[in-house]
């Protein structure tokens, strides 16, 4: 039993002591159906003011990821597969996005980056994308502002990639 609560203590323990602790990650994708759209580094206010920001732009994914830890592999995938006269067409993303936390005593600070692949095959379409998104400061909703940072866009196929943390329910 001393064992087993000394592994307890030695593993356990120290995660708990993070700063920012768990947090939701919040991720969206749209992409441009409007021409003249352009998409803003910054989006304040709410889940619901962000929507209507994006007015010039169609919704492709979005994600909410309970209970992130420093370290957390965040992935989402959306794909349409489609025969197309004995073809296969594609049309999707797939991202692999890694969280992290270097949160320091009252002041939270949040990361995330990685990797989205951006697939139109089919329908006389042929681009694959892959976008490599560096580690980005993303809001805290937590800490009284409402908003969501873009992490990138992609400019051949209109998408761009948005994100923010907030506290878990």
């Amino acid at each position: 039993m001393y064992k087993f609560f000394l592994c307890f203590l030695i593993v356990l323990v120290p995660s708990l002591s993070v700063a920012g602790g768990a947090r939701n990650v919040n991720f969206a994708a749209f992409q441009k159906v409007d021409k003249n759209f352009e998409f803003d580094v910054l989006v304040e206010g709410k889940f619901s003011d962000f929507i209507v920001a994006m007015k010039g732009s169609q919704i492709l994914a979005l994600a909410h990821t309970a209970d992130a830890i420093d370290g957390d592999i965040i992935t989402m995938q959306t794909s349409v597969l489609r025969d197309e006269a004995g073809n296969l067409g594609d049309y999707g993303l797939d991202c692999q996005l890694s969280f992290k936390d270097e949160s320091v005593a009252n002041n939270t600070s949040y990361l995330l980056g990685g990797l989205c692949k951006i697939i139109q095959v089919g329908r006389g379409k042929n681009l694959r994308e892959t976008l490599i998104i560096p580690h980005i400061n993303i809001p805290d909703t937590s800490q009284g502002f409402e908003g969501w940072f873009m992490l990138d866009e992609d400019e051949k196929s209109g998408i761009a990639f948005y994100a923010n943390v907030s506290l878990p329910h």
